[in-house]
């Protein structure tokens, strides 16, 4: 085992119970008894869930700016008026990854219809600029627009939150940072989901401001000595091995790139919950006893299924219907002008910039609080992407 090395995929539990067993054997006279062969990956699946949360954390939790007309609080009201209670305590991942997408859906139409309208007066809709058949190139340099007005940088905030109160449109400010952090969670989900390892690699380091700032300084501190590790410690072709196993494709689909623990985690809701047994069955012996059958059990369910011709039998539900609930919220958000600049608006709340708190914060080397180590409990609705 000296000449090998084993990776291993988990969660921060996992990695201190990793750490135990090294601590237990370090008096050991051989490197593989003393464990240095396992080398922990932080799982992407997990990952994501940590950003999701550092959003929840930053636009959802604190009470000081539910009341705001604008804020995400507000917007879930619209995309979920049945669950604003449910999304405030706890809310589960699955939740708050819809929320997310939802809204930044639905600030993004509106600043395609501005920037539509600023191109042509004539194109007052996203239906009239769709018509004009626009070109790829003119495509591009709108979104570049876009990013360039309506999603903030830490320069960028810092410039227009040093003015005086009197110039300050503290609501765009807010409504651009929220625009920011939510494009930066859809750039991880859509680099995992295509396999862009390079991408999620690069997101690392934003990330790991956020969850500095948001209190989650478990994730910011072994995300950084991962990164750390990767780039600089590792011997290169070593890099190279782990860049090219954190994800995988189960299915052999484009766009389904999975993290390896996803698929940990998604074995253990088959072995521990779908097949666990019931009643005086449903034991631990049994579940252990079982496990091996797994994969029996499931190919046995898609030959009948097959044979009878059944179809949606799987854990992947059909997605909502959202686009009327998405085109009323992007008519909301037009109704309160959030991506118009108004000198001297006022807000309930100035949404702090994580990243640039973050920064701070590790360069001060401080903690303002402590976490919990888990994020959001795992449930069979968090592995449909």
């Amino acid at each position: 085992m000296s000449e090998h090395i084993m990776l291993i995929h988990g969660d921060l539990l996992t990695k201190e119970r990793l750490d135990t067993v090294r601590n237990s054997r370090c008096i050991e006279h051989t490197p593989k008894n003393r464990f240095q062969y396992v080398i922990f990956l932080p799982g992407l699946f997990h990952y994501k869930m940590a950003c999701a949360d550092a959003i929840w954390r930053t636009y959802i939790q604190p009470k000081e700016g539910r009341d705001d007309e604008n804020s995400l609080y507000q917007h879930i009201t619209v995309l979920r008026p049945e669950e604003t209670g449910k999304m405030v305590s706890k809310p589960g991942f699955r939740r708050v990854h819809d929320v997310i997408h939802h809204d930044i859906w639905a600030s993004m139409m509106d600043c395609w219809r501005i920037e539509a309208e600023n191109e042509n007066r004539e194109w007052n809709t996203l239906e009239t600029f769709a018509a004009s058949e626009p070109t790829w190139d003119d495509v591009v340099a709108m979104s570049r627009t876009i990013v360039r007005k309506y999603v903030a940088t830490t320069p960028g905030l810092d410039e227009a939150r040093a003015r005086p109160s009197t110039i300050r449109d503290k609501r765009f400010e807010n409504q651009t940072l929220r625009n920011r952090d939510e494009l930066m969670y859809i750039d991880v989900c859509q680099a995992m989901n295509t396999g862009d390892i390079g991408r999620v690699e690069a997101s690392f380091l934003p990330w790991i401001y956020v969850f500095k700032a948001t209190g989650k300084h478990k994730y910011a501190s072994q995300m950084t000595r991962f990164l750390v590790n990767l780039q600089f410690n590792w011997p290169e072709k070593l890099s190279d091995i782990i860049r090219m196993n954190l994800l995988c494709n189960p299915s052999g689909h484009a766009l389904a790139f999975r993290a390896v623990d996803w698929v940990v985690e998604r074995n253990n809701l088959y072995t521990k919950v779908i097949y666990r047994g019931g009643g005086p069955n449903g034991t631990i012996e049994h579940i252990i006893k079982e496990s091996p059958l797994i994969e029996v059990y499931r190919n046995c369910h898609v030959v009948i299924e097959n044979g009878f011709h059944l179809q949606h039998q799987t854990i992947r539900h059909a997605q909502p219907e959202m686009m009327n609930t998405i085109r009323k919220l992007s008519t909301r958000i037009k109704e309160n002008y959030a991506h118009i600049k108004k000198e001297g608006r006022k807000a309930l709340w100035s949404i702090p910039d994580q990243i640039n708190e973050g920064m701070v914060l590790m360069q001060e080397q401080k903690i303002v609080s402590e976490e919990e180590t888990a994020v959001f409990d795992v449930d069979g609705d968090d592995f449909i992407d």
